[in-house]
This record gives C-alpha cells, sequence and structure tokens, in this order.
C-alpha cells in the first residue's frame, strides 16, 4: 500500500462519439455505453494511480472523418491547459476516422505527453507496438469511410446520368412524386415571371425589386420528417439560383456537365440561352466580379464588434477598394457611425506590422512560450523570425489570402489602433516556411489550439472624409478658463524648434539646440511636443488643460506617440465615440438613410 500512495496521479479524460443523433434522447444510448465501459476500465486502473475527470466530451451527432467538434475541441483545450493525462475511448474510430487527423492529434498529445487509450482495442500509445497496431486499425477506418463515400457519389452520378435529382426537397416550382418531380403551376408562372423581367430590365436589382413588389414567397416543403420549410418572402439569393439553374430547362446539373433530365422543362431554351449569355455579359462588365489583390476580408471586425467587409464602388472608370462596417441596427439607433478604411492602405499597413512582429524576437518569444516552447526550440524558432519576415514582405501578393487566412484568426479596427490576434499555432508553423510555395493553414487543428498573440499597433486607418475624426471642441465665448503662461510658452517654443528643423536640414542636433538658446536635450523633448494629440494642444492653449499638468510634467514625459496613451497619462478626457449627426449637421441636414453605406 506504501507503493500506491507514491505513484503519480493520472488524470483520465473520457471521449465519445456518435455520428447520427438517432436514439440519443434515450436515458440509455450508445455514448453512455461507451462512458460506462471505458469508466470500469479505469477504475481496473487504479493501481497504476489513475483517475477519471467529471467532465463529460461527448459529441453526439457528429462525424468522425474530421475534428471540427465541440466535445474534442474543449478536450484539446483541457489538454493544452495541462488538466488531462490520459485519454481514453471504447474505440479508435470514435476518436477519428482518419490517418491524416490521427497523425496530428498524435503530435499534439506526444507534445503535452499524453497517453491514448483504446478500451476494445486493448492497446495504449505508451509503447512502439500499441503505435502499429494503432496506425494498421485507422489505415483499415478510413478505407472504410472513403468506401462508403465513393459508393454514395457513384451513386448520385448514375442517378444524375438518368436524368433524376438525387435527394434533398425538389427545387423551386416543382413537387416531388413517386415517379420523380413535377411541375407546380403556381409556382411555375414565378419563375416564368423571373425570367422574362430579366431578359426585359436587363438587371437583378430590377427584378428582385419587381418580385417584393409582388410579394412572391418561397414554397413551402416539408422535410422527411415532416417539418415545413419556406414560406418566407423570396430573398435575392433565391432570385439569383433560379436565374442560374438549369433545371427549368429541363437539365440536371453534375459535377463537370449537365445531364437532359427526364422532368419537363419550365422554359424554352431560347429563353435559357438568352438569360445566361445576359448573366455572362453582366458578370464582364460588373466591377464586383473582378478579382482584388485585397487578402483581409474576411478578417477584420471593427472595435463595436461590426463586420468589416470589402466593398468595391466603380466610379469614372476606376476601382474604389474600401473596407466597410457592416450596417447593423443597433448602431444605426445610437448613431454608430459606419467605420471605413481604404483597402490599399489598411494592407499596406497590417503587412508591414506582421513583418515588424516576426523580426522583433521578444514578441515572438512571448508569442511561442503560450505553446510550451523552451529552451532550444525557442532559440531555434526565435532566430528564424526576421528572415521569414523578409520573405513575407516579398512574396507573391496572390499567395497572401491563404497566409493571412490561416496566420491571423482576428484583426479588429479601432479610431488610433488596429489589434491584430495571431494563432500561435499556425505561426509556429510559418517559422518553418521557405517562401517557394503558399502558405496554407490547418483548419481541421484550430478547434484543437486557442492559443493566441495580441498585436496591438498604434495607427490611425480609419477614413476622416465621411464623419469628423478631430476630436477638437470649440470654446465657448463665456469661458473663464486662464491658460498656464509657461505652458503656452512651451507649446510655441516646440512650434518653433519645428520650424528650426525644417528650415535648416543641413544643421546638427548641436547646432540647432544653440540656435533654440537651449541644451540639445531640452531640444529633442521641445520636438516630440509636437506629437501631442491636437485636442490636448488646444486645451493648453485655451487654458482647460488638468490642473494637475505643469511644464516640468510635460516636458519629463517625453511624450508618447500614441493619443490615447497621451490622453491616459495628462488626465484628459478620452473622445465620445458615440456622436449624435444631428448635432452636427443641424436639422434636416442628415441623410434618412442614417448610418447606411453608400
Amino acid at each position: 500500500m506504501e507503493l500506491e500512495h507514491n505513484l503519480p496521479i493520472k488524470r483520465c479524460a473520457i471521449y465519445t462519439r456518435k455520428s447520427t443523433t438517432h436514439r440519443l434522447e434515450h436515458d440509455v444510448n450508445s455514448l453512455v455505453t461507451q462512458r460506462e465501459i471505458s469508466s470500469a476500465y479505469i477504475t481496473s486502473q487504479q493501481y497504476k494511480g489513475w483517475v477519471e475527470l467529471p467532465q463529460h466530451y461527448d459529441d453526439g451527432g457528429h462525424s468522425g472523418s474530421g475534428l471540427e467538434r465541440p466535445a474534442l475541441a474543449q478536450l484539446m483545450q483541457d489538454i493544452e491547459a495541462g488538466r488531462v493525462d490520459v485519454v481514453v475511448v471504447y474505440k479508435i474510430d470514435r476518436l477519428t476516422r482518419s490517418l491524416l487527423d490521427f497523425v496530428r492529434l498524435i503530435e499534439m498529445f506526444d507534445r503535452q505527453s499524453i497517453t491514448l487509450v483504446s478500451i476494445s482495442q486493448a492497446f495504449d500509445t505508451s509503447d512502439s507496438m500499441g503505435r502499429m497496431i494503432l496506425n494498421v486499425l485507422l489505415t483499415f477506418s478510413q478505407f472504410e469511410r472513403e468506401l462508403i463515400a465513393e459508393r454514395v457519389r457513384d451513386s448520385i452520378r448514375t442517378r444524375k446520368r438518368h436524368g433524376r435529382i438525387h435527394g434533398g426537397l425538389p427545387p423551386f416550382g416543382y413537387i416531388a412524386g413517386t415517379d420523380g418531380i413535377h411541375i407546380d403551376e403556381a409556382e411555375a408562372e414565378i419563375v416564368r415571371f423571373i425570367f422574362a423581367k430579366f431578359l426585359r430590365t436587363r438587371r437583378y436589382t430590377s427584378v428582385m425589386t419587381a418580385v417584393r413588389e409582388a410579394g412572391y414567397c418561397s414554397s413551402v416543403k416539408l422535410s422527411r420528417r415532416g417539418v415545413p420549410r419556406g414560406g418566407t418572402p423570396m430573398s435575392p439569393g433565391t432570385v439569383y439560383g433560379i436565374l442560374r439553374n438549369p433545371i427549368y430547362v429541363g437539365q440536371i446539373r453534375g459535377h463537370d456537365t449537365t445531364y437532359q433530365g427526364v422532368h419537363k422543362p419550365l422554359i424554352s431554351e431560347a429563353t435559357w440561352k438568352a438569360a445566361q449569355a445576359l448573366s455572362e455579359e453582366r458578370k464582364k462588365r460588373s466591377p464586383h466580379a473582378k478579382e482584388t489583390h485585397h487578402f483581409l476580408a474576411g478578417l477584420l471586425w471593427d472595435d463595436l464588434g461590426r463586420h468589416m467587409l470589402l466593398d468595391l464602388n466603380w466610379q469614372r472608370g476606376r476601382t474604389y477598394c474600401a473596407y466597410v462596417s457592416s450596417n447593423a441596427a443597433w448602431s444605426q439607433v445610437e448613431y454608430r457611425r459606419a467605420y471605413r478604411c481604404n483597402a490599399d492602405h489598411l494592407d499596406r499597413t497590417v503587412l508591414a506590422a506582421v513583418c515588424e512582429f516576426l523580426g522583433d524576437r521578444g514578441k515572438l518569444r512571448a508569442t511561442l512560450k503560450s505553446l510550451g516552447l523552451f529552451g532550444d526550440d525557442l532559440d531555434r524558432l526565435a532566430n528564424r523570425g526576421k528572415a521569414v519576415g523578409q520573405l513575407l514582405d516579398s512574396t507573391r501578393p496572390a499567395w497572401l489570402p491563404d497566409l493571412f487566412t490561416a496566420l491571423v484568426h482576428r484583426i479588429e479596427i479601432a479610431d488610433e489602433t488596429v489589434s491584430i490576434t495571431f494563432r500561435s499555432f499556425e505561426l509556429r508553423r510559418l517559422m518553418a516556411w521557405d517562401g517557394k510555395t503558399t502558405f496554407r493553414g490547418r483548419p481541421a487543428d484550430w478547434p484543437c489550439s486557442y492559443a493566441r498573440y495580441v498585436l496591438d499597433v498604434d495607427v490611425r486607418v480609419i477614413t476622416a472624409e465621411r464623419w469628423p475624426s478631430l476630436h477638437i471642441t470649440p470654446r465657448p465665448h463665456t469661458s473663464n478658463a486662464c491658460p498656464d503662461p509657461k505652458l503656452v510658452e512651451l507649446i510655441k517654443a516646440a512650434r518653433k524648434a519645428q520650424i528650426l528643423v525644417d528650415e535648416n536640414r543641413e544643421l546638427s542636433i548641436e547646432e540647432l539646440a544653440r540656435k533654440q538658446g537651449c541644451r540639445p536635450a531640452h531640444f529633442a523633448r521641445l520636438i516630440r511636443l509636437n506629437y501631442l494629440a491636437p485636442d490636448i494642444a488646444t486645451a493648453i492653449i485655451d487654458g482647460t488643460q488638468p490642473a494637475h499638468l505643469d511644464r516640468k510634467t510635460l516636458l519629463d514625459s517625453n511624450v508618447p506617440t500614441s493619443w490615447a496613451v497621451q490622453r491616459k497619462l495628462f488626465g484628459f478626457p478620452a473622445p465620445e465615440r458615440a456622436v449624435n449627426p444631428r448635432n452636427l449637421y443641424g436639422r434636416g441636414l442628415w441623410p434618412s438613410r442614417i448610418g447606411k453605406i453608400s
């Protein structure tokens, strides 16, 4: 018994999975069975110091073909946090059916010294024999899954070659029958109306307007379980899909071709060809159909939580690209302006910030430490940072979207900062990138590691033309403020010093200081005072600065370049973000569509 008390405790997590939701509502189901058997096995191993963790990691209704499963993601987070020593599963295919995914999981388990145990197959990964058996079993599991997928794909292709749709609800304009699909005359008239309107107006927006004015709704169809779907006003996507679906001309769309269907067409061949020719013509002329080199779309949010999307405008033969905040309803009610950033400027700024971050050894080491890297491994990867930053700076523009999608989890835009959140797991992989091929992420691994590093960049990227962004308030005529002569003189001396620098570029710092009548160190501090935020400088001139702010405090601060930090340091209030536009533009001058993106 003394030996047992000296054994190290092994915390065991039980993972269970079931591919379907069938019978999961029962008290005794497959997940419960897997857990009870695994729990009994852990109890039998108590002499080794095994202890079952109370947390349940159960994935009901999730396939084993991928790693995007909520319970598995939570398990990987707990492993990363050091809360688990052993992972117990009933069968190895409960964890994954993919050999590639298994290799990734074992790599993460090895990094955290985790033992994997399968109950029914009687092996664990703590020895080489167990690893060999595991690889053999997984190979057959993946082979079985791929055989099932091939049979399903062959069945779908065969049905389509015979002109029949395969599964799912019948398309709009048709109803399902025992021998295929048949025309629904009421919906068929709507389909013909959409095609006729498109050929007459030659514009998708005009068709959508006509559909809305007519009050047309999507059809109500029942699923296999009898759940009704549809009955809502037709969306632009539905209308566009109707205009592009060959089923209405009597054809079935395949993977790389179309097949003649056995159902009756709703429109003539001439109508279909005319509509497709018009669609192709509009696609060539539309600026939105042109591919852009902007790589931040899908990664941007503003600091109010609104998603920022790429907006393309075509004016005078030129495309103008910008990232714009989504038009959230609550932001209209609160008069929150939509942030708008020049896409080219923001792309260059973020790329430069990431390259500078990779070359900063201190920041890079802090990020890699969050993955549990220390010693020689940490130094080896940190040494690669500067070289990888240079590769990124000169990489092909076509490779940047994949690289940033993998490396960056999220970018938030604020008035004076840009926050870039890196996936530390992908950052570690980037350190091995040679720049010869595009860098692609591993999305299947992302739920397994939530290690992040946030890089804050002090820069203003929000376009100021559409909304006042300079926080300067006018001084009231009745103000009794008394400006501090020493502070005002200091601001004037700073501006005089800057003029000396601009007009005497051939002089050294010592000669410029001599002209100013001060020492070089004092002259350098005066120059930095020109970096003061405009609202701070005007408050000093007006005499409305905080009472504790004096000449010595301002000079000794070695003014930081961030305006937000300056306000906090010197005791100035942060500028208000919520601005009532009616107070700025006057009653009746503000456009009715507040917050709408033009």
